[in-house]
């Protein structure tokens, strides 16, 4: 999961070049052969810029190996995101897939670009509905515009069919009960106490299987059902980010899309509070306290002034910064010693304490490419 720790351990990461690979993946279908080889020809690129860089072949393959080692294997590419952001450094190596799509880019430079995993803890976070009922489980990944289907295959395609699985559970379950007695959701037949007893079973293969695919992204999420069926999940749920917040209705009900909008009218808050107090902050201020001028808001963050930074999402501005005299210079193409401005901006604006988000550009304020917010 990628948190404001995440981005500040990138900003300090010690060790010189740094790389930054991203390109949008695949998540499904016969496309999904061209994910490793996107990073094939990114590694090649990469390897280019280092070499014109003055780093040796020998060292170059020795620096790029952990990266190139993905590339066989398969299970890595079996699940995707829509995007993928991998970080290169002496002794380090790191990769994020991504709930949504980003820009293809090669960036070798004294920092990482971390502005592809700012939508993260912005306006694009993603978390899990898990939909619980007798009839049908389901895993989504969701976001705030995409659902994926995540269920584990190994899951039984429904209770009915996993009870058939199990001999000794079946003849339980359909022995027992008094004419009138009190059944839950999970069936009828049995007394309540075998009932519970038999659907906690379940639920704890439902549970391992799920946890296991939730474990890979460590997204926050809401179960979906009938209130006795969640309790039960609960009961024997090991996986750390389930909210407390449930969605309580049969989920058999609810397609795909209803649950997802359901689940983002429940968690929206969780990810967007700070960020929406932060937009309504910037349409009250007066216009001495905001703007968009490049010009204006990058010196004004070196100096500690800006207290909120807003970047359109995949926007790129090559240039430098000179320190001596606070003037920015801006280029329509990168040479020696010219850096990404919009993701420079983003590191000086979280070093000196500014909140920086990364936003649709219709969802920017005034739609602008670049606006901030000024502490004085």
């Amino acid at each position: 999961m990628v948190t404001e720790k995440t981005i500040k351990q990138l900003i300090r990461k010690n060790g010189s070049p740094k790389v930054t690979l991203t390109f949008p993946t695949e998540k499904i279908g016969i496309e999904r052969r061209q994910n490793p080889i996107r990073l094939k020809n990114q590694l090649t690129k990469a390897a280019e810029k280092l070499k014109s860089q003055g780093m040796k072949v020998d060292e170059v393959e020795t620096f790029l190996k952990p990266a190139r080692q993905l590339l066989d294997q398969s299970l890595f590419w079996s699940e995707m995101g829509y995007g993928m952001v991998i970080y290169i450094a002496p002794g380090y190596f790191e990769v994020f897939k991504l709930p949504y799509d980003t820009s293809e880019m090669i960036y070798v430079d004294r920092d990482f670009l971390i502005t592809p995993l700012l939508p993260m803890i912005s306006i694009d976070g993603s978390y899990f509905i898990l939909a619980i009922s007798l009839k049908q489980i389901r895993l989504l990944h969701c976001s705030r515009t995409s659902i994926t289907d995540v269920t584990p295959e190994e899951l039984p395609a429904n209770f009915g069919e996993w009870l058939g699985e199990k001999p000794e559970q079946q003849i339980q379950f359909h022995t027992g009960a008094n004419e009138g007695e009190k059944a839950i959701y999970f069936g009828h037949g049995a007394n309540e106490e075998d009932q519970k007893e038999i659907a906690e079973e379940y639920l704890r293969e439902v549970e391992k299987s799920a946890t296991r695919v939730m474990n890979q992204f460590q997204d926050p999420m809401l179960p979906a059902g009938l209130s006795e069926n969640i309790a039960l999940y609960r009961k024997v749920n090991h996986y750390g980010r389930v909210l407390d917040n449930n969605i309580t209705h049969n989920p058999d009900e609810l397609s795909d899309t209803q649950l997802r909008d359901r689940g983002w009218s429940i968690i929206k808050d969780f990810f967007l509070n700070d960020l929406f107090e932060s937009l309504e902050n910037y349409r009250e201020s007066s216009l001495d306290r905001v703007s968009t001028d490049p010009s204006e808001i990058i010196p004004s963050t070196v100096m500690g002034k800006t207290g909120t930074i807003f970047i359109t999402k995949d926007l790129v501005r090559w240039g430098k910064y000179d320190t001596d005299n606070h003037k920015v210079y801006f280029k329509n193409q990168p040479e020696n010693g010219d850096v990404d401005l919009m993701n420079w901006l983003s590191i000086k604006g979280i070093e000196t304490g500014s909140n920086v988000y990364v936003l649709p550009k219709d969802e920017m304020p005034e739609h602008a490419e670049l606006a901030a917010l000024f502490r004085f």
